[in-house]
């Protein structure tokens, strides 16, 4: 929780005003309670959020969604490609729950214009953007803030903006007719304009878009695309009392300055809470602002969405459950998990051959998470959803051979040499599961000897029959999580992004699988775990 207090002393206070803002944002169509892959319960859904907006909601207030919305579950995949038959499962939550402002996230984008136009049509919010206009610099999305007069001369404003790196990612068909604005210039006038044109006291900015920098430091830990340009409002523009920030799905819930500064995370984990109190003296003042996120761990999820949802709900687990692909001459379930993990199964191979596909990079990495079925026969969407368990989109990094070796070596620490056979190290099991920060690498051949140290474990390496130097330079998928370091690959950070694909991994291998019908994946042996000791 953080807390903002400004005491006044002298003057007897006249009248008090509170005011209140409850956030979600990047709920990526996680509404019910369920992990699609196998139907186990998830408290990760928005019907979880709705019972926590029901405990802390304040009369005087507005409910905020800041985007990334409508894309990134099966259920809002199941919608895209059935939206003729059934209205939009979002929409509907959104009207019933009562939001009162949206605003659009890069992947709301992802479905086509014509989804996302649907959407906005449809929910009673108000969609506030105010950096992306038509060629005659027209607004395109709804208006860029609103203004509330909550007293006599109290005014609150909330300013909508969103990534200005949208064109990056979508096709141009997407974005045909768009202009994108700076979000950091346009925060920079929105926030003038409120202020000195309209008397606004209370400056709310809602920025689908995250920092380029260390919030402690200021310190830039991405490469600054422009993508996002959170610390720069944060840094130079003045008179922001609360920084609404989302699309790095990180927990943040902080003071920066005078300013409070939110994200609540992703997928429904946490209710972003903001109460304001002001009083009037001799002029309306700000007393307090207090912030928090409320995680939905371990809470109950209000059954109304699985009432509201109930038909199309339905519908999607018959769509999961559907045929997409086979293997002709056997399955590649995964049976065994430190096996499919020492031998590189073929599941991992079909991965990091369509990440290369995709992407056109020179080299992919995958991993395998803690728990997963691979294959059957017959593959269904649900099975690819129980193997590529991740809600991940895909990178390509430009790395080095010495980067290359470390982040090798890095993986090489996942094996050790136990009574007479090597396992799996402890360490990946406790105090947690983390055997999914294993990763198995294609377009590569190399030799990991679990009887060195770590550190020196990578014997070969050689990229098409020639070894790797420190100074040769390569194309890296992965998926976004590793590419930002996560797993501790410390390596990965600050590399120079290729290219961010904004199409979720399952969904290209789904695709891959539909258009290729049958799944023939040829071993390249590549990967080889040795003790040179024996």
């Amino acid at each position: 929780m953080s807390t903002y207090v400004v005491r006044k002393e002298g003057a007897s206070v006249i009248e008090k005003a509170t005011f209140q803002i409850l956030i979600t944002s990047d709920l990526h169509g996680h509404l019910l309670p369920i992990n699609y892959s196998d139907n186990t319960p998830s408290s990760d859904s928005l019907a979880n959020v709705y019972g926590l907006i029901k405990t802390f909601r304040k009369p005087e207030g507005v409910l905020l969604d800041l985007g990334d919305t409508i894309q990134g579950s099966p259920l809002m995949d199941y919608h895209r490609l059935n939206r003729t038959d059934c209205p939009n499962p979002v929409a509907v939550c959104f009207n019933k729950i009562g939001y009162d402002f949206f605003v659009i996230g890069n992947h709301d984008f992802n479905y086509g214009r014509e989804y996302l136009d649907e959407f906005l049509g449809t929910i009673e919010a108000k969609t506030l953007c105010g950096n992306i206009f038509d060629e005659e610099y027209k607004s395109v999305f709804g208006k860029p803030y609103e203004i509330m007069e909550l007293r006599p001369g109290l005014k609150i404003a909330i300013i909508g903006l969103t990534t200005q790196y949208i064109p990056n990612w979508e096709r141009k068909s997407t974005t045909k007719g768009l202009v994108f604005l700076n979000a950091f210039e346009t925060a920079e006038k929105l926030v003038k304009e409120v202020k000195n044109d309209f008397g606004v006291k209370f400056v709310i900015v809602a920025y689908h878009g995250g920092f380029e920098k260390d919030l402690d430091s200021f310190e830039p830990y991405v490469e600054d695309t422009g993508e996002n340009l959170g610390s720069r409002i944060l840094e130079k523009i003045e008179g922001i009392d609360v920084l609404i920030t989302g699309h790095q799905h990180r927990k943040i819930c902080r003071k920066v300055g005078d300013t409070t500064v939110i994200q609540p995370m992703s997928y429904g984990k946490a209710l972003a809470v903001v109460d304001v109190d002001f009083q009037f003296v001799t002029q309306w003042e700000t007393i307090s602002v207090k912030s928090e996120l409320v995680e939905t761990i371990g809470t109950s999820p209000d059954p109304s969405l699985s009432e509201w949802l109930l038909k199309i709900e339905e519908k999607t687990q018959e769509y999961l459950d559907a045929s997409i692909g086979f293997v002709p001459d056997d399955d590649m379930k995964i049976d065994d998990m430190f096996l499919a993990r020492l031998n590189k199964h073929k599941v991992v191979t079909f991965i990091n051959q369509v990440q290369m596909n995709k992407s056109g990079a020179m080299i992919s990495c995958c991993s395998l998470g803690n728990n997963v079925t691979g294959f059957e026969r017959n593959i269904s969407i649900r099975n690819v959803l129980s193997t590529y368990v991740f809600p991940n989109i895909l990178v390509v990094v430009e790395i080095d051979g010495l980067r290359l070796k470390q982040a090798l070596e890095k993986n090489a620490e996942y094996f050790v040499w136990s009574e007479g056979k090597i396992v799996a190290n402890p360490r990946f099991s406790h105090p947690k599961m983390e055997h999914y920060n294993y990763d198995m690498f294609d377009g590569i051949d190399y030799t990991i000897d679990v009887a060195k140290p770590f550190g020196s474990r990578i014997v070969e390496l050689e990229y098409q029959g020639k070894a790797v130097k420190d100074s040769d330079v390569f194309t890296l998928a992965m998926n976004n999580y590793r590419a930002t370091g996560g797993g501790e690959f410390y390596m990965y950070r600050d590399l120079k992004i290729i290219k961010e694909i904004s199409v979720d991994i399952t969904e290209m291998l789904i695709d891959e699988i539909r258009n290729s019908h049958e799944i023939k994946v040829v071993d390249p042996m590549n990967i080889r775990i040795i003790n040179s000791e024996i």
